[in-house]
């Protein structure tokens, strides 16, 4: 037997929708071409392209981030509102190119609205200012007789947006982001900037600036942690090899974990994770992957075991629920995109497909579960052609998480075999429960971890369904290799 799960009935967490969110930067083909392309017989009048919405409506994203990234430090958003035809066109000099201002804040909340996610807006922290934030806080949510509040009205929003998440900065850690700076410089302003602007609206949440480091995170806790909301952390993994890509999602616990102590060291207990920028990324590297027009595209492309690295990332954020209540797949479409188009038509990654999994076959009711399992260790080097290398221990062979959907009354119990070339039997323990003994399953797998969909075969992964009898009292199930596995378990009585 090469596992055993068992499965309690003990209700131990909540599960935030937000852990499933998005983004999107002004990189690349991210926006224009992909969220949305004007003058196309894909998009609507709005210019959304119509095929992205319905995959992105399909796995209910519960919250967007914009504009950046990079890009937000450098963004000064009254360029993007207005008739379209005034707005300037200037240089995209974070990731080059021709800014046209075509997609600004009115049209970013409205793509948010129409696949229902909440909006969460990164303020400029390189070349912006204090009121500039301030300006676009009241532009966004206030109904007052003043300046900014009546140009959104002028402009034919007459209701406030009521833009909740609100990032102050991003990276402004590394050399690489406009703005850069220390930690302390970092926290004081971060401390200003959520003071006025939770003086102007009460009701937002903020969120700082983590950067995976303890000395940065802890002066930014210590200096203004009693006004902050959320601490973000950045996570980019990804190898040739398959198992330094799938333990990767491990060393991305431990790098949670630690930030977790650090919060609860200082007792601020409000102050929750926020993993809002986080994918596999290895293959392309800015400085080789320029289009013709000097654009960075980064269109990285994924793979089977890619998305059991993603299925690894979703077990870890379910097990620390209680901590981590946001995460944001960077990005959404095309430059490092879970969605890839092009003028004719789009296709789904592999990742969509994890996506899907979690959010529409499992629950957000955690239930308490254990799993033992043949374990290995290893020293991986990950992201950008080896630059980040770290060792990670006790990665298990098979790892999953158990939920409950309230509503449906199904224990949804997901399951990784990340055995590259061994199928794995696993026992199932219930006995806590009345169950119904068949279920329907749900499985994503290939003949090759390296199978990818393409614009030619877009269906090479996928979702496969087939319906499984639990006859004895603890069953066993055959998980093929490499494969994600999801059983949807009616429940009798809870």
């Amino acid at each position: 037997m090469d596992g055993y799960v068992k499965v309690w009935k003990e209700k131990v967490g909540k599960i935030d929708e937000k852990i499933y969110g998005h983004f999107i930067e002004h990189l690349g083909r991210c926006i224009y071409g992909g969220v949305y392309e004007k003058n196309s017989p894909l998009s609507d009048q709005r210019g959304f392209r119509k095929d992205v919405l319905a995959a992105m409506k399909k796995i209910r994203c519960p919250i967007l981030r914009w504009p950046g990234g990079n890009f937000a430090s450098a963004y000064h958003w009254e360029d993007g509102i207005g008739p379209v035809e005034k707005r300037p066109k200037l240089l995209n000099y974070i990731w080059g190119g021709i800014e046209t201002n075509e997609f600004g804040t009115d049209e970013f909340i409205e793509y948010c609205r129409e696949i229902g996610a909440e909006p969460y807006l990164t303020v400029n922290l390189g070349t912006g200012t204090l009121d500039e934030a301030i300006h676009w806080l009241e532009y966004c949510n206030l109904d007052t007789p003043t300046r900014y509040a009546s140009l959104r009205k002028q402009f034919g929003h007459q209701q406030p947006y009521g833009v909740k998440y609100w990032g102050i900065g991003n990276e402004v850690y590394g050399p690489w982001q406009v703005g850069h700076c220390s930690a302390a410089e970092y926290a004081e302003k971060l401390r200003q900037f959520a003071q006025f602007m939770k003086g102007i609206d009460p009701s937002i949440k903020i969120i700082a600036v983590g950067a995976d480091d303890p000395n940065w995170d802890m002066t930014v806790l210590k200096h203004a942690g009693k006004v902050i909301d959320y601490i973000s952390i950045h996570q980019y993994h990804g190898s040739e090899d398959y198992y330094e890509t799938i333990s990767a999602a491990y060393y991305m616990q431990e790098r949670l974990k630690l930030l977790e102590a650090e919060i609860k060291h200082l007792k601020l207990d409000h102050v929750k994770i926020a993993l809002d920028e986080w994918n596999v990324w290895y293959q392309v590297v800015p400085e080789k992957e320029i289009s013709e027009k000097g654009i960075v595209l980064l269109e990285e492309p994924y793979t089977l075991k890619d998305a059991l690295f993603a299925a690894g990332v979703f077990f870890t954020l379910n097990r620390m629920s209680d901590i981590v209540q946001m995460a944001n797949l960077a990005q959404m479409v095309n430059a490092l995109g879970m969605i890839k188009t092009n003028t004719e038509m789009m296709f789904l990654t592999p990742i969509y497909h994890v996506f899907d999994i979690f959010v529409n076959h499992t629950g957000r009711t955690r239930l308490g579960i254990e799993i033992n399992s043949d374990t290995y260790s290893i020293k991986a080097k990950s992201f950008l052609e080896g630059r980040l290398s770290f060792k990670v221990e006790n990665v298990p062979y098979i790892d999953g998480s158990a939920t409950y959907d309230e509503e449906k009354g199904v224990l949804s119990l997901v399951l990784a075999n990340y055995y590259k070339d061994k199928q794995a039997k696993v026992k199932i323990d219930l006995l806590d429960f009345e169950f119904s003994k068949d279920v329907n399953v749900l499985e994503l797998n290939a003949d090759d971890v390296l199978a990818a969909n393409d614009f030619e075969k877009p269906d090479r992964v996928q979702l496969s369904i087939r319906k499984v009898s639990l006859s004895s009292e603890i069953p066993t199930i055959e998980l093929p290799a490499h494969s994600l596995t999801v059983m949807k378990i009616p429940i009798e009585k809870f």
